[in-house]
């Protein structure tokens, strides 16, 4: 799937050090996937940086096959959100 990034995700992804790396691949392989009624989507990816289990959240829309990627979050709180 094609993908693009808003203004708001580019300086997110830059103030949280989250690489373009780490977000290709939570993109090809998600750990989890959920949608809403009005068809956004929730990716959640979970991975290890300095061995520690760590998430990471893709919130976005999905428009003809093209997602558009409104925020992304890097997260300790592996539990509260899987």
């Amino acid at each position: 799937m094609d993908y693009l990034l808003t203004e708001h995700a580019e300086k997110r992804m830059t103030e949280r050090s989250i690489s373009w790396e780490l977000l290709d691949e939570a993109l090809r392989r998600p750990t989890q996937v959920s949608y809403d009624a009005e068809g956004r989507v929730l990716i959640k990816k979970l991975y290890r940086k300095r061995r520690r289990e760590r998430l990471l959240l893709i919130a976005g829309e999905v428009t003809n096959s093209t997602l558009k990627i409104v925020t992304v979050i890097d997260t300790s709180k592996v539990k509260k959100y899987l």
